[in-house]
């Protein structure tokens, strides 16, 4: 099954970013089929491989009745695009209708699972569609059933269902519902959201072009997606020509000159290409690399689902692309379009690195709703230098204004984001201090922080912040904030004085350390700031550790002891910038200390 992430902090049930309409539902019957010899024989008709066609329900009972083996998922371009959204953590909703029957309610009750809000799928009389899907070598060969299906009609559509609703998604496959597609787009834009349309087919192109092109050009799209061969049906290619490069150029160009925003078609093997309204660039991505495929099925929907994920976080088209192509790139690696642990885990490791695709494999789906959110946070804001500190030491405390200080000198210098807990006391002091440089900052904020009664007010920007319930949530977050993913990266991890929690968060980064799970790629700073010789205790502890056998000096050569702000300074200075110390401030390796507690007392020119 999926994982499913939803949004990290509902208090109340949310409204969706995304409502998607599909006309009917359908269910996909998956078989795979070994040779092509075989897949001959059992389509039994004139009909080319690899192609889409209607059939009658007699025809679908057949082919599973021959075929063996199969797997049933719901299907349908929305459907497949909604649930891949709702996987990436988008708060979503499907209207539509489905049959009374058992193919229906597996419909539903799949698409619940995914997280997905079908409260507004309606129930009718009548069979749902049904669609078998023989995959042979990668290539689908499809026959669909919508005999007898019920579907949604445009006077069922209800305007309160787009209210607040950043983004409506809308297939062509609408307009075999006549005026359905017409409807979903006025009652959209009606309520303010902007609309993603994805053409669907060449078939439907084909079947539909005047409508298609008189909605394209009323300008009321803002998004459209399309795959090659949509490019060139659209602009009235023969089949001859079919693929050419200068065809999805051409359409692409078109797209570009009516949508309000964006123009996407999909090549597929060769990635994807983009382009801005009003832009003169045509962003090309490649495809992911390295990707076995398994099954087409889905690749354009979640494609999709990517793409729209990204522009909702706020994401630049290319990024948008990249994700695109990633999501497009796990699903193929399944059979149908239901991506499962094993594909969500692949592409958030691609995505995000190592760790976040060990967090959707191997973490509860609580826990990994709010990880993958604090990803999310941490892809906007980018990795940077990482404050701990006590919640309790506020205005009054003599470290306060030191802290405040250092955020300001050292987000001025690293010019990176300064992250922390968004908690109160010396987390706080330091981000001022980073806000007062005009620098981007941002928080991974727990409900309640240590000897605090309530959650307290935030002062970080509106959207720099993400909330979690789980402090092992947190936790992780935070660390990955600070972990280099390449040399240019400039992080740190800093410890201002701090309590029991701080504690924590300190050993857990040295036991990283320790284990080569956190800097064995590129070495991170970790610096106690031992203010008026706070951590001289902690050291005497080390220390004991060391004399005894439990701790290994050279297991803390990244563990740095600054006694104040210049001698932290200094060692950020001369871990990235390469300079020499500037202040005669004692700065040491706790290493060092271990090995030698007075020759452990040197500048920071000896780090």
């Amino acid at each position: 099954m999926a994982s499913s992430p939803a949004p990290a902090h509902p208090a109340e049930p949310q409204r969706p970013a995304v409502v998607s309409v599909q006309a009917q539902a359908i269910v996909d019957h998956l078989c795979v089929i070994k040779d092509e010899a075989e897949l001959r024989q059992l389509i039994a008709d004139d009909n080319e491989i690899g192609g889409s066609h209607r059939v009658q329900l007699s025809e679908i009972q057949r082919i599973l009745t021959s075929v063996g083996e199969y797997f049933s998922k719901p299907g349908g371009s929305a459907s497949n695009t909604t649930r891949g959204l709702a996987g990436f953590g988008v708060p979503t909703q499907l209207l539509g209708v489905r049959g009374f029957d058992e193919w229906g309610t597996l419909f539903i009750s799949s698409m619940k699972r995914a997280g997905v809000d079908v409260s507004q799928v309606a129930v009718k009389q009548g069979p749902t569609g049904r669609s078998c899907i023989l995959s042979c070598g990668g290539q689908r060969t499809m026959r669909t059933c919508f005999d007898g299906c019920p579907r949604l009609e445009p006077s069922e559509l209800r305007p309160e269902s787009f209210d607040g609703v950043q983004w409506a998604f809308l297939s062509a496959y609408c307009l075999y519902a006549p005026n359905l597609l017409e409807r979903s787009v006025e009652l959209a834009r009606q309520a303010g959201c902007q609309v993603a349309l994805d053409l669907a087919s060449f078939e439907v192109i084909r079947s539909f072009r005047p409508k298609l092109v008189s909605l394209l050009e009323s300008g009321a799209i803002d998004v459209c997606f399309c795959n090659e061969d949509e490019a060139l049906e659209l602009m009235g290619g023969s089949a001859a020509d079919r693929g050419a490069d200068g065809t999805a150029e051409a359409g692409l160009q078109y797209l570009a000159k009516h949508v309000n925003r964006l123009a996407v078609v999909t090549l597929g093997e060769k990635g994807c290409l983009i382009k801005e309204r009003g832009a003169s660039e045509i962003i090309g991505m490649p495809a992911c690399s390295g990707v076995k495929v398994v099954d087409t099925t889905g690749a354009g929907d979640l494609f999709a689902a990517g793409f729209l994920y990204s522009l909702i976080q706020g994401y630049p088209p290319r990024r948008c692309g990249e994700v695109g192509c990633m999501a497009g790139g796990a699903v193929v690696q399944t059979l149908g379009a239901e991506m499962g642990r094993e594909q969500w885990s692949w592409l958030h490791q691609r995505m995000h690195g190592e760790l976040a695709g060990a967090v959707v494999r191997d973490s509860a789906a609580a826990v990994q709703h709010e990880l993958l959110a604090c990803y999310s946070l941490i892809e906007q804001k980018g990795r940077g230098v990482v404050y701990y500190g006590s919640a309790r030491l506020k205005q009054n405390s003599p470290h306060w204004a030191r802290a405040v200080e250092l955020g300001r000198e050292v987000a001025a210098l690293l010019g990176c984001t300064t992250w922390s807990g968004g908690g109160p006391g010396m987390m706080e002091a330091a981000t001022l201090g980073a806000l007062e440089a005009g620098k981007p900052v941002a928080g991974i904020r727990i409900q309640r922080e240590a000897g605090t009664k309530v959650l307290t007010a935030s002062y970080l920007p509106p959207g720099s912040q993400v909330f979690c319930r789980f402090l092992s949530s947190r936790k992780v977050a935070l660390v990955d904030s600070g972990v280099r993913m390449k040399e240019s990266d400039r992080t740190a991890f800093i410890f201002l004085p701090g309590g029991l929690g701080t504690m924590d968060e300190l050993f857990e980064i040295l036991t990283l350390v320790q284990l080569k799970k956190l800097g064995s790629k590129f070495p991170v700073p970790v610096i106690l700031v031992d203010y008026d010789g706070f951590y001289a205790s902690l050291m005497q502890f080390l220390k004991a550790c060391d004399e005894n056998g439990t701790v290994g000096a050279p297991e803390l050569q990244d563990l740095i002891v600054a006694q104040d702000n210049a001698g932290v300074l200094d060692v950020l200075r001369q871990y990235y910038l390469g300079e020499a110390p500037r202040s005669p401030s004692k700065t040491f390796r706790a290493s060092t200390y271990l090995a030698d507690g007075e020759a452990a007392a040197v500048s920071a020119k000896k780090l």
